[in-house]
C-alpha cells in the first residue's frame, strides 16, 4: 500500500482551495475530514501523531472526537510504552470487546498522567472518591490493574464477617458484586489473576482464627489482634482458597448496567455465588505469619510460614502438604522468617530472616530450592544484607515482579528489562525505611541485543571445602544482580509501607501509638533510583517521544515526597487506619478507616470514565456517517487515491 502522502497528495490542493471546498460541500454535504477513508488515519495518520496530538484533534469536531475512541490507536501506544511500570492486564482484557473498548485509552492516560506526578517534587491526588460499603472493612487487597478489589467486613455490630467483591471502575461507579460468609475475621488477605483448570479468574486466600470446640461465649476471637499469639481458650487457623472465574464477573460488571435496575436485579438473581472453595487447611501448632500464593506450572500453590522456621505449601484441591525447615545456625539464637517470595520459574524459593545474637542482628536474604518432599534444606544462595543493633527490624516486604500473561487477547507489549525485586524493611533504632532491588539476569545475543530471564540470584553458598575459582566466578556474576538503593530515616515516626517493583507508598504514624488501627501523620510516595552495578546493561532507550511530545521527566530531587491530600481525607486518616492498599501501575490507593462505613479512593493518575451518554451518541453518530456514504460506501469519491483499500478494510 502506497504512504499516506503519495496516497493524499492529489487530495490537498481540493483541502487547501476555498473553491474546491465549495463544490465539494455542494456534491457531499458532509465533513471534509470524511473524504478520507477511515484506514488512511487508523494506519497512515494516528500513528505518526503523540498522545497529546491525539487529544488535541479530539477537540477539532464531533467526527475526530468520534474516531480518536478507536481502540486500535490506544492499542499501539501501549507496544510503545518502554520505561513506565509494567502495566498488567487482566488474563480476559480484549481491547476490541465493544463494552470495554474505552480500557485501553485509560490505561494509556493513566500511566502517563501518573508518571508525570509521581515524578513531580509535589505530588498530589488528582482525583478521589468516597463509596459506601455498609460494612467496616478491615482488610483489603487490589487486583493488578486497580479495577477489582476483594475485602474483608464485618458489620457494625461485629456479628457477621463477610469477604467482598467490588469493582472500582465501571460508568455507573464502584459497587459490590458478590459476598460470601467467612463466619469469622479474614485476614493475611492476598488476591491474584490465575488460571484453574481451563477458567481464568481471581484465586483468593485469607487465613481465620476459630475457637476449639466452640470457646468462651464472652470472648470474640475476631475482635483481637491477628498480629500476636493469644493466650486465651485454645484456637486454631484456617487458611482458606477460594476461586472465582473471570466470565461470572465480567457478566456482573458488564459496563452497560445500571447498578440496581431490572436487568442488573436478574442478573444477580440468576447467578449462583461466584465464590468456589478450592482448599482449607487447619493449622494447629503455631501462628500463620505470612502467606503467598503463586502458579507453579499452571496450577495454584499456597505458601504459608508458621513456627519461624517452616514453610509449608499445598496445592488446591490437593491434601497433601509439603513442609520445608530453614536450616538453623549455632550462633543465633534467633532465626525468624521475615518474609517469602516463590519463584516458580525458577524452582526456588527466596526467604528473608532475621538472625538475631546477643550483641548483634543480621538481615539475611537466602534462596531454597523448591521442595518436593518434606525436607530441611540449608540455602543455595545467601547475602546478608545489614548487621545492626539486636531486635532492630520490625517488617519485611517484597514486591513481586508481576509479568503479564501471554494471552492473545492481549496488546504485544515491547520487550524491556524484566521488573526487579524490591526488598523494603522498615526498622527502629532508629525508625526508618530501606530499600535493595535484586535484578533478573540477562545475557548478550549475537544481533548485540539484551535477553533478560526471570531469574534472580545472589552470592552463592561456599562450598564445604572453601572457595574455589568455579565459586569465586558465580559470585562474581550474581553481585552484578542486586544493590542497595536508598535508606530513609523517619525517626520519631515509624513508617509502614505498600511495596512495588519501581514505587512504593509509606505513611507515618507515631512510634506512642500502639493500637492495631494507628492515626496516619503523613503519607509519601517514593520512586526508586533504580541504582544498577556499573556491569549491568543499560536499559533501552527512552522513547517517550514515540508517543509523548515531551521527553519524560527526569527523577526528582527528593525520591521521598509528601502526597498533597484533601484536609477532610486528612482529619479522617486521623481517625485510625484500619486497612490500606495500592496498585502501582495505576496509581491508586483505597484506604479503610476506622468506624467509617467506606472506603476512600485517592488516585494519582487522570483519567476520566465513560458515561451512557457518549455511548448513545457514538451509536447515533455511526449511523450518520453510514447514511452519508463515505467511509461505508465503496463507490465513495476518493477510493479510487488507494487502491484496494476496500477490500483491505471491509474484505
Amino acid at each position: 500500500m502506497p504512504s499516506f502522502f503519495d496516497s493524499v497528495k492529489h487530495l490537498l490542493p481540493a483541502f487547501l482551495t476555498g473553491n474546491a471546498l465549495q463544490v465539494y460541500s455542494r456534491q457531499y454535504p458532509s465533513c471534509f475530514f470524511l473524504r478520507l477513508p477511515l484506514l488512511v488515519y487508523l494506519d497512515y495518520v494516528f500513528p505518526c501523531l503523540a498522545v497529546e496530538d491525539v487529544i488535541c484533534l479530539r477537540r477539532a469536531n464531533k467526527v475526530f472526537y468520534l474516531i480518536t475512541h478507536e481502540p486500535s490507536i490506544w492499542r499501539r501506544f501501549l507496544s510503545r510504552m518502554n520505561h513506565h511500570p509494567v502495566i498488567y492486564l487482566r488474563p480476559t482484557f480484549d481491547y476490541s470487546n465493544k463494552d470495554t473498548y474505552y480500557e485501553a485509552e485509560q490505561i494509556v492516560t493513566r500511566t502517563v498522567s501518573l508518571d508525570d506526578n509521581w515524578r513531580a517534587n509535589k505530588p498530589k491526588v488528582i482525583t478521589r472518591m468516597l463509596f459506601e460499603t455498609h460494612y467496616e472493612v478491615l482488610d483489603m487487597s487490589l487486583l493488578p490493574g486497580g479495577k477489582y478489589m476483594v475485602a474483608s467486613v464485618k458489620d457494625r455490630g461485629s456479628y457477621r464477617y463477610y469477604l467482598m467483591l467490588y469493582i472500582l471502575d465501571h460508568p455507573s461507579g464502584p459497587q459490590a458484586i458478590s459476598r460470601i460468609q467467612t463466619f469469622a475475621k479474614a485476614f493475611r488477605l492476598q488476591t491474584r489473576y490465575m488460571k484453574v483448570g481451563d477458567e481464568y479468574g481471581i484465586v483468593i486466600t485469607f487465613v481465620r482464627r476459630r475457637f476449639n470446640n466452640g470457646g468462651p461465649l464472652n470472648v470474640n476471637l475476631s475482635e483481637m489482634s491477628h498480629e500476636h499469639p493469644l493466650d486465651v481458650y485454645p484456637y486454631f487457623s484456617e487458611v482458606m482458597v477460594y476461586f472465582t472465574p473471570m466470565d461470572v464477573i465480567e457478566y456482573l460488571s458488564d459496563p452497560n448496567l445500571v447498578w440496581r435496575s431490572t436487568e442488573h436485579i436478574r442478573r444477580l438473581e440468576e447467578q449462583d455465588s461466584p465464590f468456589r472453595l478450592c482448599s482449607s487447611f487447619e493449622i494447629t501448632e503455631g501462628e500463620v505469619q505470612h502467606v503467598v500464593t503463586f502458579n507453579n506450572d499452571g496450577v495454584p500453590w499456597v505458601a504459608l510460614v508458621t513456627r519461624d522456621l517452616y514453610i509449608s505449601f499445598f496445592s488446591c484441591g490437593q491434601p497433601e502438604m509439603i513442609v520445608l525447615k530453614c536450616s538453623e545456625h549455632p550462633d543465633f539464637h534467633s532465626q525468624s522468617i521475615c518474609g517469602i517470595l516463590p519463584l516458580p520459574k525458577q524452582k526456588q524459593i527466596l526467604v528473608v530472616r532475621q538472625c538475631i545474637t546477643v550483641e548483634f542482628e543480621e538481615w539475611v536474604v537466602e534462596f531454597y530450592d523448591f521442595p518436593t518432599t518434606h525436607a530441611i534444606q540449608t540455602p543455595t544462595n545467601y547475602i546478608i544484607l545489614k548487621s545492626v543493633v539486636p531486635n532492630s527490624l520490625l517488617k519485611v516486604h517484597i514486591s513481586e515482579p508481576l509479568i503479564p500473561d501471554p494471552s492473545p487477547k492481549f496488546p504485544k507489549l515491547q520487550d524491556e528489562p524484566l521488573p526487579p525485586i524490591s526488598l523494603y524493611f522498615e526498622s527502629r533504632h532508629p525508625y526508618g525505611l530501606m530499600h535493595y532491588s535484586l535484578w533478573p539476569m540477562h545475557k548478550a545475543m549475537p544481533d548485540g541485543k539484551i535477553k533478560y530471564t526471570p531469574r534472580y540470584i545472589v552470592d552463592p553458598t561456599p562450598p564445604p571445602g572453601g572457595p574455589t575459582p568455579e565459586y569465586e566466578l558465580v559470585k562474581r556474576e550474581a553481585r552484578r544482580h542486586y544493590a542497595h538503593q536508598t535508606c530513609h530515616i523517619t525517626e520519631p515516626q515509624v513508617v509502614h509501607v505498600l511495596p512495588g517493583n519501581y514505587r512504593a507508598v509509606y505513611y507515618t504514624t507515631s512510634k506512642d501509638d500502639r493500637r492495631a488501627s494507628p492515626s496516619m501523620i503523613r503519607l509519601r510516595r517514593y520512586l526508586s533510583p533504580e541504582i544498577q552495578k556499573v556491569v549491568y546493561p543499560e536499559r533501552p532507550g527512552d522513547n517517550s517521544l514515540a508517543f509523548m511530545r515531551t521527553e519524560r521527566p527526569y527523577h526528582p530531587s527528593g525520591l521521598y515526597g509528601t502526597i498533597e491530600i484533601e484536609l477532610e481525607d486528612s482529619k479522617a486518616f486521623s481517625n485510625g487506619i484500619n486497612a490500606i492498599a495500592w496498585d502501582e501501575s495505576l496509581g491508586r490507593i483505597c484506604v479503610a478507616v476506622e468506624g467509617e462505613l467506606s472506603v476512600r479512593i485517592l488516585d494519582m493518575g487522570r483519567t476520566i470514565e465513560p458515561d451512557q451518554r457518549f455511548a448513545d451518541w457514538k451509536v447515533r453518530m455511526s449511523q450518520e456517517i453510514a447514511e452519508q456514504d463515505c467511509w461505508h460506501s465503496k463507490d465513495c469519491i476518493h477510493s479510487r487515491s488507494i487502491p484496494g483499500w476496500w477490500e483491505h478494510w471491509f474484505g
